[in-house]
């Protein structure tokens, strides 16, 4: 089942401004958490210290304990 509308073209600072690619039908799909983790992670658009939660937000995997 979905949960995440992903862009197959990421978005980038060069393209943010086109509703070709940011709004474009055919340009999303609409996918689980799983399977959008993996999509980022297959096509390195996150860097190595990131992952995303439950609800799609970007957090770092291993936070710094709070003291």
């Amino acid at each position: 089942m979905g949960k995440i509308v992903h862009h197959k073209t990421p978005i980038t600072p060069s393209n943010i401004n086109d509703p070709m690619i940011t709004l474009n039908f055919n340009n999303l799909e609409y996918i689980c958490q799983t399977c959008h983790n993996k999509e980022h992670m297959r096509n390195k658009s996150t860097k190595d210290d990131v992952e995303f939660d439950e609800d799609g937000n970007l957090i770092l995997k291993n936070p710094p304990h709070e003291k």
